[in-house]
């Protein structure tokens, strides 16, 4: 509360979050009150942990640490999930011994097996594979450096492997479950299912999991379709013009992140 009021200044709002810290759970007959932060899944918990990284982590980078590293230092973070770049290794050893204990102080912790150093510098120019061995994954996204068309070094990206296999299971499993609705009405869902995926990864330089995506969607679609009846058979001919009269939204790059 104290970090809000450094930056909210009507007091009703901080008092409707204060009763929202401290509001209990009904779970059955058992009452709950949390002890420590806010509820699970609550609307506000997003919201109020931004802001507490704010002041615990953004501000401290900027204020306190990048002006005493040799090197340049950039930090990316979106909700709980960041990346921290350094030009210098050794910039980013001092940060990492650091990083642990900064976040203990306000009760939290790095994770252990997404928090890692690794090099991502530029690959040298000789380097013969196409691609450079060192990845990282980041909101969804597999972060990797990639050779041009004209032999130089450019940073990639691409549908996390995990991300894209889970998105592609749980089209699967909406189409088996909503597989007697009518046609007009699977149509509707499914587009919007499509649409919301290739909103967010639709950037380019990814458009070959957008490409494998959206061939998953037909076939399991076709699939269950297939499965709606032990008389009728759904070809790949009849399942073609029903996508003409029923189209699915196609793989487009919606964010262009370099020109």
């Amino acid at each position: 509360m104290e970090m809000l009021q450094k930056r909210v200044a009507d007091g009703s709002i901080l008092r409707l979050v204060g009763k929202c810290l401290h509001v209990g759970v009904l779970d059955g007959e058992e009452f709950t009150e949390p002890s420590l932060g806010t509820v699970q899944g609550s609307t506000l918990s997003p919201l109020l942990g931004n802001a507490y990284l704010h002041y615990v982590l953004d501000r401290w980078f900027t204020e306190e640490v990048r002006p005493r590293l040799k090197g340049k230092a950039v930090l990316v973070r979106y909700a709980d999930d960041g990346v921290l770049g350094f030009e210098r290794q050794d910039d980013a050893q001092r940060v990492m011994a650091v990083l642990g204990k900064r976040l203990e102080r306000f009760g939290l912790t790095l994770h252990p097996e997404k928090t890692r150093l690794l090099a991502f510098q530029r690959p040298l120019r000789s380097r013969g594979e196409g691609r450079s061995p060192t990845t990282f994954d980041f909101l969804g996204f597999c972060w990797y450096w990639r050779r041009t068309r004209k032999g130089s070094w450019t940073v990639a990206c691409k549908t996390r492997r995990a991300r894209l296999a889970r998105a592609i299971k749980a089209v699967h499993t909406w189409c088996r479950e909503n597989r007697h609705l009518p046609i007009r009405q699977q149509h509707a869902a499914l587009s919007r299912r499509v649409q919301g995926h290739l909103n967010y990864f639709g950037v380019n330089g990814n458009m070959a999991s957008l490409d494998r995506f959206a061939l998953q969607v037909r076939r399991s679609w076709f699939k269950w379709l297939n499965r709606r009846s032990q008389r009728a058979r759904l070809t790949w001919d009849r399942f073609n013009d029903l996508l003409r009269d029923f189209p699915l939204p196609q793989p487009r790059i919606v964010v262009h992140i370099w020109r």
